[in-house]
């Protein structure tokens, strides 16, 4: 086995921590998101997953709410493994909103379930990429620089996580679909040093420390980071809202009455 190999998501190791779980609802969809779909996983990186559960019926007809979301954080088999699932209104209301983690679940290439409610979702989701996401980038971009400014001991992941969300957002203002891969993105938009910065992290540990020299190199890409980023909302030909607010709303219900039609 390579060592690319050992960095590669556990699929299988994923599905059985997930059919272990007392979900309160039925599975619609769950997927590996974090640095498994950023480009810099590092051998002892857990495993993120990120899903969306329909709640029982009996649940909504009911004087008590359903849960709008579960979570879990375990070990597991001799691995970490980090699960949250969002109840579908929850998850749905936030896709429309522009919700970046949203979409990035709903779209992620490492899926756990397989079902036609899961392609429908994802069909749902591109559907409603606009402009609107701008807020959402922006405003973790903006955040993880803060938080990384802060950091007593900065390191190589919070920083990039900062060039990640950044080019996501930028790509997604652009071209109007979703790359969440920094090790693609870096390279179309002129940030390959964030390549070396992968490797290093890569060879270290999930949370190892950037050199300080190296810190402040990478940090000199913000402002140029953060102007691109608003420069793709500035001219972007996307619309400005999700035009399938309808379509998602219909789609609910339907899910909804199967639930009713076949509680089991």
């Amino acid at each position: 086995m390579s060592y690319l190999d050992d960095l590669r998501p556990d699929l299988d190791l994923a599905r059985r921590f997930l059919a272990a779980q007392s979900v309160p609802g039925r599975v619609l969809l769950c997927a590996i998101t974090g640095s498994h779909i950023y480009g810099f996983p590092s051998p002892d990186s857990d495993l993120d997953l990120k899903g969306i559960h329909v709640a029982p019926i009996r649940n909504l007809l009911g004087l008590g709410r359903p849960k709008e979301s579960f979570d879990r954080l375990e070990r597991f088999e001799d691995a970490d493994l980090d699960l949250t699932l969002t109840e579908a209104r929850q998850a749905l209301d936030l896709l429309l909103r522009g919700n970046g983690n949203m979409l990035e679940r709903i779209l992620s290439p490492h899926q756990l379930v397989d079902n036609a409610e899961t392609r429908e979702l994802q069909e749902l989701a591109r559907g409603t990429i606009s402009r609107r996401y701008f807020r959402h980038y922006q405003g973790f971009f903006r955040g993880k620089c803060r938080d990384h400014a802060r950091a007593e001991r900065p390191e190589a992941k919070s920083q990039l996580y900062i060039y990640r969300v950044a080019l996501t957002g930028i790509h997604l203002l652009r071209t109007g679909e979703l790359e969440t891969d920094l090790q693609v993105t870096a390279q179309i938009y002129g940030y390959e040093e964030a390549l070396d910065l992968i490797a290093l992290k890569q060879q270290g540990s999930e949370h190892g420390s950037v050199p300080p020299q190296i810190d402040a190199h990478h940090r000199g890409a913000w402002p140029r980071l953060a102007s691109a980023l608003e420069e793709a909302y500035a001219t972007s030909q996307l619309p400005d809202r999700a035009p399938n607010g309808e379509v998602i709303s219909t789609w609910l219900v339907g899910r909804r009455l199967r639930e009713l039609a076949d509680p089991s």
